[in-house]
């Protein structure tokens, strides 16, 4: 018996810590080379992802592993030179309503903004149309 509470415990233990090493990793620095007073953050919502930051190919989005992220959390956040860039983002958006998922979808929307040092910006997204998403970058 007391082997068997040990294992569970050692079980458990080894889920939070790969828990939070899975949270670490949604924190993410473009270039370590600019110093920190020449970079702006941007807070990324579970709902956006973004691919492309000007020409360089990113991956800065949730991991979850298919635990329930409310998308009203900002639980990326990346530091990225300040100046004016070019960020392509996809946006993914599943209700479920219980008998059916209304699944939104949106690939390659591009987002050109002039971003100034020191200063935490957030990614967000609006329903502009039918199935029309926009992604709005606000001062946070």
């Amino acid at each position: 018996m007391r082997k068997r509470s040990f294992f569970t415990g050692f079980v458990f233990v080894l889920f939070i810590g790969l828990f939070f090493t899975g949270c670490a990793s949604n924190y993410h620095v473009f270039d370590k080379s600019i110093p920190e007073e020449n970079l702006s953050i941007i807070k990324i919502p579970g709902e956006l992802s973004v691919v492309k930051f000007d020409d360089t190919n990113v991956k800065w989005h949730t991991s979850f592993w298919g635990l329930y992220v409310n998308p009203d959390e900002y639980i990326v956040t990346v530091k990225i030179p300040a100046g004016e860039h070019t960020l392509i983002v996809n946006y993914l958006s599943e209700v479920n309503h219980g008998s059916y998922k209304e699944i939104t979808k949106a690939n390659g929307i591009e987002v050109k903004y002039d971003f100034q040092p020191g200063i935490t910006y957030k990614l967000s997204s609006r329903m502009v149309g039918y199935n029309k998403i926009a992604v709005i970058v606000e001062k946070n």
